[in-house]
Parts: C-alpha cells; sequence; structure tokens
C-alpha cells in the first residue's frame, strides 16, 4: 500500500476511535438526575395526541399544554406511588413497588376518566380518612368536549369509586387545576380552581370584563362545609370574567401574617392576579400595587423562600427561547408593542414575554430578578420546580420544557395571512389544519439550576442530560426512600420521564410528614422552619405545584454535611408553634400535632420599615408621548425617545434649600417646584410652558 493511501486510512481510523470515546463517554456520563427506561421501571405511560381537523391547536389553542402528574402513597404501604393525566387517552395508576419498580394496577383500580379531555391532577385525602383520594380536571364545553372534574375516592384497597357530585366537585369548564388549602382557617380543605379561556371578541376587551363573572371560564373558590363544596368566588372577591386565562396558581401565605394569599398566573393580555388573604373569608387583588413587572404569558409558577429571609418568593415563566435564531424566528415583544400600548389603554399591566423571578421583600412588595439570574429565557416552559436537588441546604430549581408546534413562529403566521384570504370560509380551517405541519417545532431540553440561596446557575447537562423533549407537568418526589429528591415528567408523544437522582446519601437531609387536625390529616398549609448553626430554612406544605400536577404531602429538606439539628419549629395551620428537637436524619418524620401548642405570634415588623416618608406637596406627573420609534427606525436597538423625565437638582431662589426641575414628554410642560425646607411648593414659569413642544431628556443647573 502507498504511503499516501496508508495515511489517509490511518487519519480515517483515529476519527473513527475518537468519535467511539465520545459515544463511550456520552453513554457512561454520570448525571445527578439519571433517566431511567420505561422498561426498567415499569412505567410506560404516554400522553398520545391524535389531531385531526376538528381538533388540534388551530381550533384549540392548549391543544399542547398536555397533561399532569400527581404523587402520593395511595396504598400507605410507605412507598409513593404515581398518576398519569392522558388528555385523549386513558389515565394511568402505578403502583411502587419498590427499587424504582412499577406496576400498572389503572385496570383495576377504577380511576381512569369519563371526561373527553383532561388536565390536571391533585392527590389529597379529601374525606380525611388517611388514604388519599385523586382529583382530575377536565376541560367541558368547548369544541365537542364533554365531561367535568372528577373525585376518585380510595376505598382503602387499591380501588376508587368516582364521587364528584356527592362532594359538590363536579365543576364543568375549562378547569386547569386545582389547589387544596384552608383559607378560611375552619379546619377543612377548601379548593381554589384555575380555568383558562379561549379567544372571543369578548375576551379582548377591556381589563374590566374581570369583575363581570360568567360560566365555564372564570376561576372559582369552593368553601368546604362539612364534605359538602359550595361556591362562594363572588362573595370572596375571586375574579371570574371572560378575560382570565389562567394556567397556574401558587398558594403561600406571602405575607407572613398567618393566612394564606393566592397568585394566579394568566395567559396572554390578562393580568396575573395577586389574592391577599383578608382574614373574613374575603380577598382584596393587589397584583398592581405588589408587582412592577410580570410574566405576559403567564404559565406555570412555584413559590419557595430561595433566600432564606423568612418570606417566601416566587417564579413564573413564558415562552421566551434562549437561542438566538428561534428568537428572531418567533413573535415576540417587539412585535407587540403596538399591541401593549392599546392594552394599557384599556386597563392591563404592562407584561413581557419572559420568566419571572420575583423576590418578596419583606411581605410588602416584589422586585424583579430572571434577567440578573439568567433564567429569564428557558424557552417554551411549563413547570417550575423549587427544590433542594443536592441536599446542599439551597433551593434549586428544574422547568419542564417543549411544544409540539410553535404556533407563533414568524414564517408560519406570514405563510397563514399571506394564503388564507384566498380561501373561502367552508375551507378555511380544513385548509388551516392541512398546512399545520409548516409551525415549526418547539421541541426542546428541560432545564436545571443550582442554587446557593444567593443566585441560580445552570446545570443542564451536567446535572442532567441536555436532551429536547416534550415535558408539561413535573413533580419531585422521593420515590426509592433514599434521602433525595427525584423528578417525574408527564411528556407529549413519548413515555413518562423518570430521573432517578444519584445523590444517594452524600449528603444528608430529612423530610417532614404530618399528622395535623381531623379536618385536615396531613397537615396542608403546615410551615417548617429548620435552624441549624445560626441558619435557616422555611418551607410551607402545598401539594399542588409547578404546572397541572401535585407533589406528595411532605416537606423535603436538604442538609449538606451536617450531622445534628439544632430545632425545627412547626407552625401549624391554627398558628400553633410546635418545637421539634429530635430528629433521625435521612428519614421521613411524622409530625404529629400536639392539642396543648401555644398560639405563634407573627412578627410586627413583617414588612419593610423605613426612615423615609414620600412628599405630597409634589403633584408631578410624568405624560409621554405616543411616539413609537421602531416604526421609523426599524434597527435601533432601543427607544431613545422615552428616556426622561429629566430631573435636575439646585438651590434657584438661594434660601438655602435646593429646588427640583421635573422635565417631561413632548407635548407636556416642565415644571420646578421650590423648597423653603418643610415643603415644595410649584413655580410656574412661562418659559417651560413655551418649550413644551419638545422632549425633556436631560437638564442641569449651572
Amino acid at each position: 500500500m502507498s504511503t499516501p493511501r496508508l495515511l489517509i486510512y490511518s487519519f480515517i481510523l483515529l476519527l473513527l476511535c475518537i468519535r467511539c470515546n465520545e459515544a463511550t463517554k456520552t453513554s457512561k456520563q454520570n448525571y445527578l438526575l439519571n433517566k431511567l427506561s420505561e422498561k426498567a421501571t415499569g412505567i410506560d405511560f404516554k400522553n398520545t395526541l391524535i389531531e385531526d381537523a376538528a381538533h388540534s391547536i388551530i381550533n384549540y389553542i392548549y391543544f399542547y399544554n398536555g397533561g399532569g402528574v400527581s404523587a402520593g402513597d395511595i396504598n400507605n404501604d410507605g412507598l409513593v406511588d404515581l398518576y398519569f393525566v392522558s388528555n385523549q387517552g386513558e389515565n394511568k395508576l402505578y403502583l411502587n413497588k419498590g427499587n424504582l419498580q412499577f406496576e400498572d394496577i389503572s385496570q383495576n383500580a377504577n380511576i381512569d376518566s369519563a371526561s373527553d379531555w383532561n388536565t390536571g391532577v391533585t392527590m389529597v385525602d379529601i374525606n380525611n380518612d388517611g388514604f388519599l383520594d385523586i382529583y382530575v380536571c377536565a376541560v367541558s364545553g368547548l369544541l365537542d368536549f364533554e365531561g367535568k372534574n372528577e373525585l376518585f375516592i380510595n376505598n382503602g384497597d387499591a380501588t376508587f369509586t368516582e364521587s364528584a357530585r356527592e362532594y359538590g366537585l363536579d365543576f364543568a369548564g375549562y378547569a386547569t387545576q386545582a389547589y387544596f388549602f384552608d383559607f378560611d382557617k375552619d379546619n377543612d380543605l377548601d379548593v381554589y380552581i384555575v380555568n383558562h379561556a379561549t379567544h372571543t371578541v369578548t375576551s379582548h376587551g377591556k381589563a374590566a370584563l374581570r369583575n363581570n363573572r360568567v360560566p365555564l371560564v372564570g376561576d372559582v373558590l369552593l368553601e368546604n362545609n362539612k364534605g359538602k363544596f359550595t361556591d362562594i368566588s363572588e362573595k370572596a372577591g375571586i375574579y371570574g370574567g371572560v378575560n382570565g386565562y389562567g394556567l397556574s396558581a401558587s398558594v403561600a401565605d406571602f405575607n407572613n401574617d398567618g393566612w394564606d394569599d393566592i397568585y394566579v398566573c394568566n395567559d396572554f393580555h390578562e393580568d396575573d392576579y395577586y389574592y391577599i388573604n383578608n382574614q373574613d373569608g374575603t380577598f382584596r387583588e393587589a397584583l398592581k400595587a405588589s408587582f412592577s413587572t410580570l410574566s405576559r404569558f403567564s404559565m406555570g409558577s412555584d413559590v419557595a423562600d430561595i433566600n432564606g429571609d423568612g418570606f417566601q418568593d416566587l417564579i413564573t415563566l413564558d415562552m421566551l427561547p434562549n437561542d438566538e435564531r428561534v428568537l428572531k424566528e418567533t413573535e415576540g415583544d417587539d412585535a407587540m408593542y403596538n399591541m401593549q400600548e392599546k392594552l394599557r389603554k384599556q386597563g392591563y399591566k404592562d407584561q413581557y414575554s419572559r420568566n419571572m423571578l420575583q423576590i418578596n421583600e419583606k411581605g410588602g412588595y416584589f422586585y424583579e430578578t430572571a434577567l440578573l439570574n439568567n433564567i429569564a429565557d428557558t424557552d417554551w416552559s411549563w413547570a417550575p420546580l423549587f427544590a433542594d436537588f443536592d441536599n446542599d441546604g439551597h433551593q434549586d430549581l428544574f422547568i419542564s420544557n417543549g411544544i409540539n408546534r410553535r404556533p407563533n413562529g414568524l414564517d408560519f403566521k406570514n405563510y397563514i395571512s399571506n394564503t388564507f384570504k384566498q380561501k373561502n370560509e367552508a375551507e378555511s380551517l380544513k385548509w388551516l389544519y392541512e398546512s399545520i405541519d409548516e409551525m415549526p417545532s418547539g421541541k426542546v431540553s428541560n432545564e436545571i439550576y443550582s442554587g446557593n440561596s444567593n443566585q441560580f446557575t445552570k446545570q443542564t447537562g451536567d446535572w442532567m442530560e441536555e436532551k429536547p423533549s416534550l415535558s408539561n407537568g413535573a413533580i419531585y418526589v422521593d420515590l426509592d426512600l433514599d434521602g433525595d429528591l427525584d423528578i417525574v415528567t408527564n411528556n407529549l408523544n413519548d413515555f413518562a420521564g423518570v430521573y432517578e437522582n444519584t445523590t444517594n446519601g452524600k449528603k444528608n437531609a430529612i423530610s417532614l410528614r404530618f399528622n395535623y387536625k381531623e379536618g385536615n390529616k396531613n397537615g396542608i398549609g403546615t410551615k417548617a422552619i429548620l435552624y441549624n448553626q445560626g441558619k435557616s430554612q422555611f418551607k410551607q406544605l402545598f401539594s399542588s405545584r409547578g404546572f397541572i400536577s401535585s407533589v406528595e404531602p411532605q416537606i423535603h429538606f436538604g442538609l449538606d454535611t451536617v450531622s445534628k439539628i439544632d430545632s425545627i419549629a412547626i407552625i401549624w395551620p391554627d398558628n400553633t408553634l410546635q418545637k421539634v428537637r429530635k430528629f433521625t436524619l435521612n428519614k421521613t418524620v411524622l409530625v404529629a400535632y400536639d392539642a396543648n401548642n401555644p398560639s405563634y405570634i407573627y412578627s410586627e415588623d413583617k414588612k419593610k420599615n423605613t426612615d423615609f416618608k414620600a412628599s405630597n406637596n409634589i403633584s408631578f406627573k410624568h405624560k409621554e408621548d405616543g411616539y413609537y420609534d421602531f416604526n421609523t427606525e426599524k434597527i435601533i436597538p432601543y427607544q431613545v425617545s422615552k428616556l426622561g423625565p429629566a430631573v435636575a437638582i439646585g438651590d434657584v431662589d438661594g434660601n438655602g434649600f435646593e429646588d427640583i426641575y421635573l422635565g417631561n414628554g413632548s407635548g407636556n410642560a416642565a415644571e420646578l417646584y421650590l423648597n423653603n425646607g418643610t415643603s415644595f411648593q410649584k413655580s410656574l414659569q412661562k418659559q417651560f410652558e413655551k418649550d413644551a413642544d419638545y422632549e425633556d431628556n436631560d437638564a442641569v443647573f449651572f
């Protein structure tokens, strides 16, 4: 063989060896969370969608939102079982046999839904008999979907009886998910049901539409009266308008007053809702006073005290892509500016298409930090889950991801708009469905971030495989009782994802279950504060979390290498305090309620104190004109017409006190306020009136 040919063959062989080594390295990658095959676990569930001209994202905007997953020990054998929701097919219940092996008991358990389209699921002991029941939400009254929400009562022998009507829980509408909690502290579990809307002429009206309750769409609050649930939504101050695009909610005592509040995520133009518990059976909506920045297409949400200050923080997810090409090929905030202006005039708050990480400032207000943490753009995201996955004592973050097709692809929208006009009404829907494959795929990887109580760091590719999927509902759960949290996802058109956590005792942890009063046996709403070495961790127990899913009713604390805990303070739902001082690490501890507990007194300084007081002498309000830079300057990176208001400080009248000049937008005059040492008085200046046509971008006294 000639020398050149020998070199070529040697080079090819070298390349093959490199590829072989890379493949071996990839296949042997040991992640913190390793995905298990359906053959290994026995969980062969698939949420498979069958699309046709009458059932697709063309005529149902939430066709790809997927189904939920719920965790709970249904037979009290100490192992956590799993229930999966299928939108169109059969729901499945898997019994945990130990060692990450599961058995499908669906056929004999009588848990399949009679509804045409299922969404969210929650396990809850609704009758307080010590066995977890299953509540499944359904969409009915839309397209040809029939059905209702269903409650499967646990018979105690791994079988269930559907009994929603008996309990008053047979709600019929566009239900997304149910959230059980004791909002009125009468020692039983009430329920908040989030419902989504659809695009109609009326749903795009003024924000005040939220005040007019309509059937099917508006969220509902059902009060538990001795086992029978009744709708008290209107009396309690809950919005129920045609513009309520509810996709998730997060329940927590956000202001630490001992009463649980509600944050509701609304899709599209409707604002999110922030309901503060008035402690009298009613809520007041306080979004605009408490939040400066919102997600526009708010989807999944979760709460946790991520910075250790004793107040629970909030994350809401949106659908901003991280990939630059996808970002440019899909419609985003830049294309919606004119719509934002219109919505603002209709009474809606400014919203932005990205994730929001809202840090709770002493219960008084929230400030947004998703951009700071590099978690603002995780693509088409559904379920966020705060949990300590590496057991280091800090909250981490998992985000489920992916949509089957992107309906906001610009090429698709242009194709539709240009071709649709040529079709008559009779053939339009059929043609739209036949064009559905023109929508680009939105299959992307789930994301995971490590936390250190100050910031999140992306660990996708290190902690878990970076592989595109279509994951919707998701939960964390210790499936194999090894003291670390595994992850389970409900995937669209694919097998469910089961990710085994491999921390395996390298770091310590402790989990808490609760035995509370008869009307709320599992202690939903209970708070736990773990104290150790001058630090604390704070968590509150609620099952429904993330997106259309629910976790098991217990609290998990990672402890890193700590081998001894100082104490754990339990604040029960009746606001009594119980101290626990004896523990067994890396075990689940059952804490029983003590009727002799003292009352817990919430601190009076729960809201941030300040030494500054606002002056009411200055009545100035900056007024911006309607000029939109991008209509004439297409490629400028940001607007330069809205940089005001200009401010200048100086002693104009020489009395020893500094005065304030406040510039204004084009068409409005600037104002000068003179300081007499105790107050400000407006000084009329004719020259400012003459200059009113100009934009005041900057100002200085000299």
